[in-house]
């Protein structure tokens, strides 16, 4: 039964009775009954919420089951609301008892001791239960389940013992399960009647990675193979599989799909079918009574990850506080993912049709497949790290058209927007430099942020990012939602002026030269600048000072202990100094080159200027370019600096030598 859209009225899924202090009662502890009720909390912290949940212990995130068997994780590090558990958090209880039946009529549900609570709105979040295939006998010592808890900690006391475990199921939960269960020399074998793990959603060529990177860490395939038996009485003792072959075991874990729990929808006479059926706004065939996550159904879809219950659970809030209302829709499912340390991602049907336009990219260890329909992304598949995916992502579900340029660049490059796409820092890579002077990563600052690290001096701190020249404190702002301060921003604004201004001179003097007058017949005779010797020993010795000074400054950086004043606008009295080393330089020469030792001293002293110039502009526009155009500018201006200021001191040392010897 699918409920009509069309009759959806938000006055009627408003909470008309909130004044009787019945309160929102969310049936089932998963994250994703979590999730709402963390929204109901800050839609309406007076909103009285209660939370049942079956099982022993406290609500926790079920995705990182996998990390915690195999060791990856604490039991603590699982927890969901250890945070609202509180006393001095008011209207928010967690009781962890069974519900067993509901009253849609007089909105109460029992629960399994037989108390009866009164409920204004009621959620149900009960999630699914592991589908055991019905040959397997669930008796059967040594066979197992992995979708809880219990299960968890059930298969990390077995994975101690165990010699020989067959995983049943190639899907996400069976790769992780059988990668978990390799302990010492335990010899695990991973069975899928599909012919490459992850079929749900990797196509051939990326399941067939994945399948290579299983067997190169010692986990043996039976793909396109199904159990027709198990072998043993009263224990697990092997397995008949399709094809006639026999594997021995000791331990058969089961990683087949799910099965929604509906159970207690089908007792309160609810409108359901693989699930519970809801419609565009959660509700059930019941007033106030709604359904997300696993147990649902939508529009005849069961969706078994945690990102559409997540959407689900704030629509529902929304249509139960009646507070930014948007109807639901069938969503272009995405799963992105850490598998066996590979990225993993995959976005719509992950086998593509004869008819549709497929590009393909792919390098050592990477993956990448666009397909297309009228020029609009409809399917993606990737392994390995891809910086542009969110951007992608967001392209799909804007129906967006790519041009064929785009394309044609994806092929060769495996960039779609190319390496401009890097200019947003959320699409960075974990393994992109963001600081320069310390070579912190995004991943670092990523990590640090999530550590608690919520400004950017605090985030200085943790990864000794912008802690030296400070030009990447405008990209540092962008990971902690802040804004530099007004002197970062005024100092990135000098800084671009001096170098545009020092390029300039530069530039200048390359082109542009300060003759000799051809007449005698002046009031001020502006030649003996260069013709008396008095002049030419000043403006000499001024391009000298000035240039010992400029280096004196660059030691701000250079000399970690010298600490005093910012760095910023060291950097700029360094350029500033040049600046007048430069007005000096025409002042003493006019920009004539002349020719052998004269030559080389004005080539290099113009060769370190433009050198600094380039440097000192790939500084300020840092956080406005790609992170591959920032460094290799940045390599330019550096290699480019250093390599004309070694042979200065030297020709200066003997233009002086020169010119007072002869």
């Amino acid at each position: 039964m699918q409920l009509a859209v069309e009759t959806y009225d938000p006055a009627e899924h408003s909470l008309l009775d909130v004044s009787s202090n019945a309160p929102v009662v969310i049936v089932g502890a998963g994250p994703v009954g979590v999730r709402a009720l963390r929204l109901l909390r800050d839609a309406d912290p007076n909103l009285p919420v209660l939370l049942y949940g079956d099982e022993p212990c406290d609500p926790y995130n079920r995705v990182r089951l996998s990390g915690l068997l195999a060791g990856q994780h604490k039991s603590s590090e699982l927890g969901l609301i250890a945070d609202l558990l509180h006393d001095d958090i008011p209207n928010v209880s967690f009781i962890r008892q069974r519900v067993s039946a509901i009253d849609s009529e007089a909105k109460t549900i029992t629960d399994a001791k037989g108390n009866v609570q009164p409920y204004s709105a009621l959620i149900l979040a009960t999630g699914s239960k592991p589908f055991v295939p019905a040959l397997l006998a669930t008796g059967v010592g040594g066979l197992f389940t992995f979708r809880d808890m219990a299960d968890a900690e059930k298969l990390a006391a077995r994975r101690v013992h165990s010699k020989q475990t067959v995983v049943l199921g190639a899907g996400l939960l069976g790769v992780e399960a059988a990668r978990a269960m390799q302990r010492h020399h335990t010899q695990v074998t991973l069975i899928d009647h599909n012919p490459h793990p992850m079929y749900r959603q990797l196509d051939e060529r990326a399941g067939a990675i994945l399948a290579d990177e299983l067997e190169s860490r010692g986990i043996s395939l039976q793909l396109g193979n199904s159990v027709r038996m198990l072998l043993g009485t009263n224990r697990v003792e092997g397995v008949m599989l399709r094809d006639g072959t026999q594997l021995s075991c000791d331990t058969l874990v089961v990683a087949t799909g799910i099965v929604p729990n509906k159970d207690l929808a089908e007792q309160a006479g609810l409108a359901f079918g693989r699930g519970v059926t809801v419609d565009a706004h959660m509700q059930t065939s019941a007033k106030d009574v709604y359904a997300i996550g696993e147990c649902c159904e939508f529009n005849g879809d069961v969706f078994g990850i945690v990102a559409p219950g997540f959407e689900q659970a704030a629509i529902a809030v929304a249509s139960i506080t009646g507070k930014g209302v948007v109807p639901y829709r069938t969503p272009q499912l995405a799963t992105s993912l850490k598998v066996l340390g590979l990225s993993v991602f995959s976005l719509g049907n992950p086998q593509p049709r004869a008819s549709q336009r497929t590009y393909i990219y792919s390098d050592e260890g990477i993956y990448r497949r666009v397909t297309l329909i009228g020029g609009r992304i409809d399917s993606i598949n990737a392994i390995g790290d891809w910086p542009e995916l969110p951007a992608l992502r967001d392209l799909a579900e804007s129906r967006t058209w790519i041009s064929p340029h785009k394309l044609w660049r994806f092929r060769k490059t495996g960039l779609v927007f190319g390496e401009s796409a890097a200019k947003a820092v959320a699409l960075w890579s974990d393994s992109a430099i963001v600081c320069n002077c310390n070579s912190v990563s995004c991943g670092e600052l990523r990590s640090a942020v999530a550590a608690g690290a919520d400004t950017i001096a605090t985030l200085s701190e943790k990864t000794m990012a912008g802690t030296s020249c400070g030009s990447c404190q405008p990209l540092l702002a962008e990971f902690v939602d802040g804004e530099p301060t007004a002197q970062i921003r005024a100092g990135i604004k000098t800084l671009t002026v001096a170098s545009i201004v020092a390029s300039v001179l530069a530039i200048v003097a390359w082109v542009w030269t300060w003759e000799y007058p051809d007449s005698v017949q002046l009031s001020w005779r502006w030649d003996d600048l260069w013709r008396d010797r008095l002049f030419k020993q000043i403006s000499g010795f001024s391009i000298l000072g000035l240039s010992v000074l400029s280096l004196i400054f660059s030691l701000r950086k250079r000399v970690r202990r010298v600490k005093w004043g910012d760095f910023a606008w060291w950097r700029i009295a360094h350029i500033g100094l040049t600046v007048g080393a430069l007005v000096a330089l025409a002042v003493h020469t006019g920009f004539r080159f002349g020719s052998n030792l004269n030559l080389m001293l004005m080539v290099t002293f113009l060769g370190l200027v433009v050198a600094g110039a380039v440097l000192g502009m790939s500084i300020a526009l840092e956080n406005r370019l790609a992170p591959e155009h920032s460094r290799r500018l940045r390599q330019i201006g550096i290699w480019g600096h250093v390599l004309m200021a070694w042979p200065l001191p030297a020709l200066l040392g003997a233009h002086v030598l020169k010119t007072y010897y002869f």
